[in-house]
């Protein structure tokens, strides 16, 4: 499953569009805020986001879901990744993500989603359990 974030609503449907062609089950949201919220409604396994967007942006946001999930895999697109290069390069070493410059081309996003994917299936897949007070789902290691 993946998810993909973009205040420019019409660049999300159409990646959406794109990766449901080939097979993938695809969740979108237009800012950091509602990206957060629907990762934590649907778990996906790869986050394709913007950077700079409203109400959160593409950094906070993932910060958020790396809470819930620190296995999450994750590629950035940016207009300007270059006023990012410190934080990307962070990204990139401690997590595996990835950055693509926009506008980009289906194929250089496709290559980058299927390893994003096959990568996530080697490690253990993490699990969740609901709270003692059942108000929120909280990542347990997997057994």
């Amino acid at each position: 499953m993946i998810l993909v974030v973009d205040d420019d609503e019409l660049l999300a449907k159409m990646v959406a569009e794109l990766l449901r062609g080939k097979g993938y089950k695809v969740w979108t949201a237009r800012n950091g805020l509602d990206g957060y919220a629907s990762y934590y409604q649907h778990q996906a396994e790869t986050v394709v986001t913007d950077i700079d967007m409203p109400e959160l942006d593409g950094f906070q946001m993932v910060r958020c879901i790396r809470a819930i999930n620190p296995f999450v895999r994750t590629i950035y697109t940016s207009g300007a990744p270059e006023q990012y290069r410190g934080t990307l390069a962070t990204e990139a070493q401690k997590f595996g993500a990835a950055v693509l410059r926009k506008p980009f081309g289906e194929i250089d996003l496709l290559k980058l989603i299927p390893s994003s994917i096959r990568e996530n299936l080697k490690q253990k897949l993490p699990s969740y359990k609901w709270s003692t007070d059942r108000k929120k789902r909280v990542w347990k290691q997997a057994v």
